[in-house]
C-alpha cells in the first residue's frame, strides 16, 4: 500500500476523476476519491484499502514514549489499533511519600482494573493479534483467557531485565507466541529461551514526530544550557560514571533529569533537576546541552550482560544533539564512531573525552550533524520493528 501523500490531485487523476471537478470544493467527490480534510483547508490522500490488522495494543501513549512511537509506526504501516493504556489505571506521577505509599498499597487494585479493561475486548472477533509493550501490571491469567479465544499474543520488550519491573513480566513470558526484544544478548540466554516459544531481535528507534530538531530560544538556552547533560533513570553504574566526570572536570555544569536519582550520593544528587524530562522538553535539552551522555545500563536481575545500545543511541542524534556514547561493538554497527558519534571506553577516559569536546565546538557540530543525517538516512524509527511484527504474524 503505497500512497504519494504530497500529490493528492495527481492521485485523483490516476483514479480517473473528472478533470473539471475541484475535489477541494466537492466533499462528496473528495470522500469517494480517497481525499479528506483535516483542519481548515488542509487536504491529503488516504488509502481506501482495508486495514492490515486490528491490533489490541497494551502500552503507554504519552508524548515521547517508545510505546507510542511503536503504535504510530504500526498505524503508518496500515494497521488499526485498540489501545488499553496502563497509565490510565496506574498513577505514575504520584511523587510525594504519602501518595507513593498509597500507590504501593493499591497496586493490586490498579492491576485488577487494568486487566479487566483488557478482558472487555476478549470476545472481539475482529482482533487479529494482541501486542504487549513490556507488560507491567499484566497478569498471566489475562493472557491465558485471550489465548483460549485463539488470539495470537506478542510482546515487544525494550529493557535489559525481565525482573526489574515486578514479577508479572517474567510470569507472562510463556504465554506469548513470540517475544520481540531489542537486546541482542537475550538471544543467547538459554534460560530465557526455555521460557518463551519464539524470540526475535528488533531495533530501537526514534519517533520522527517527537525526536526532531527544536532550535532553542535565548530563554531556553538560559534555562537548559549546560556543559553536560544526562536524561535517564538512575543506576549505580551511571552514578559512578557521572561522579568520575565531576571529579575529573573542574567547574563543570552538569545536569541530570530522570527518575531514581534521589538515591545518588550528594555530589551527584546536586546535579539532579529533581524530575524527569520527556517529549519536546527532551529535544530542547539535547539541543541546549553541549554534550549529551549516552550511558548504558548495567546487567539487571536475571541477566549477566548490560545494554549495548539504548533508545538514546538514536533519539539524541535524531534531535540534533551531540552525543558522547559509551563504546560497544553494537554501536559500531549503527554509526561511524568518531564521525557520527563520539565515544568513551570507561570511567577513566570519560573526563578526558568530556574536556576534549568541550574545547572543540566545531567537532561537536560536525559530529552532531553527521549523526543526525545517519538517523535520517537509515530511517532509524520504529517502522522496522512494526514491519517485523506484522510480517511475523502474516507468516506464522
Amino acid at each position: 500500500m503505497t500512497i504519494n501523500w504530497t500529490a493528492p490531485l495527481r492521485y485523483l487523476h490516476q483514479r480517473q476523476t473528472p478533470a473539471r471537478e475541484d475535489v477541494t470544493t466537492n466533499p462528496s467527490l473528495a470522500f469517494r476519491a480517497g481525499v479528506f480534510t483535516h483542519l481548515a483547508g488542509k487536504w491529503r490522500c488516504q488509502s481506501k484499502d482495508p486495514a492490515r490488522n486490528l491490533i489490541l495494543f497494551l502500552g503507554a501513549d504519552w508524548w515521547g514514549s517508545d510505546a507510542r512511537a511503536l503504535a504510530m509506526a504500526l498505524r503508518r504501516s496500515g494497521n488499526a489499533l485498540i489501545e488499553v493504556t496502563g497509565e490510565d489505571f496506574f498513577p505514575l506521577q504520584w511523587s510525594t511519600l504519602p501518595l507513593r505509599a498509597l500507590r504501593r498499597l493499591a497496586r493490586p487494585l490498579f492491576a485488577q482494573n487494568f486487566n479487566q479493561a483488557i478482558l472487555s475486548h476478549v470476545d472481539n472477533a475482529a482482533i487479529d493479534f494482541v501486542l504487549v509493550f513490556k507488560g507491567t501490571l499484566l497478569r498471566s491469567s489475562t493472557l491465558n483467557q485471550l489465548r483460549e479465544k485463539g488470539i495470537p499474543i506478542y510482546c515487544f520488550y525494550p529493557d535489559v531485565s525481565f525482573l526489574d519491573h515486578g514479577p508479572e513480566i517474567r510470569r507472562c513470558l510463556p504465554f506469548y507466541d513470540c517475544l520481540f526484544t531489542t537486546k541482542s544478548y537475550h538471544l543467547a540466554d538459554s534460560c530465557l529461551h526455555r521460557r518463551v516459544k519464539q524470540m526475535k531481535l528488533v531495533s530501537h528507534g526514534f519517533d520522527p514526530e517527537v525526536h526532531r530538531i527544536i532550535s532553542p530560544t535565548d530563554r531556553m538556552k538560559t534555562q537548559y544550557g549546560c556543559d553536560v547533560s544526562f536524561v535517564g533513570c538512575w543506576s549505580p553504574k551511571k552514578e559512578s560514571l557521572i561522579a568520575a566526570i565531576l571529579r575529573g572536570c573542574r567547574d563543570i555544569d552538569l545536569r541530570i533529569w530522570g527518575p531514581g536519582w534521589r538515591r545518588a550520593e550528594r555530589e551527584v544528587k546536586e546535579c539532579w533537576q529533581a524530575r524527569g524530562a520527556y517529549g519536546d522538553e527532551l529535544c530542547v535539552i539535547y539541543r541546549a546541552s553541549k554534550i549529551n551522555l549516552g550511558l548504558l545500563s548495567e546487567a539487571g536481575g536475571g541477566t549477566e550482560v548490560g545494554d549495548l545500545v539504548t533508545v538514546r543511541t538514536w533519539q539524541i542524534p535524531a534531535a540534533g544533539g551531540f552525543m558522547l556514547h559509551e563504546d560497544s561493538a553494537e554501536l559500531h554497527s549503527h554509526f561511524s564512531v568518531e564521525h557520527e558519534v563520539a565515544t568513551f571506553n570507561a570511567a577513566g577516559d570519560l573526563p578526558e573525552q568530556v574536556e576534549r569536546y568541550l574545547r572543540s565546538p566545531e567537532d561537536r557540530l560536525r559530529i552532531a550533524e553527521a549523526g543526525h543525517l545517519r538517523c535520517a538516512a537509515n530511517g532509524s524509527t520504529y517502522e522496522a520493528a512494526a514491519q517485523a511484527i506484522c510480517d511475523h504474524h502474516d507468516t506464522r
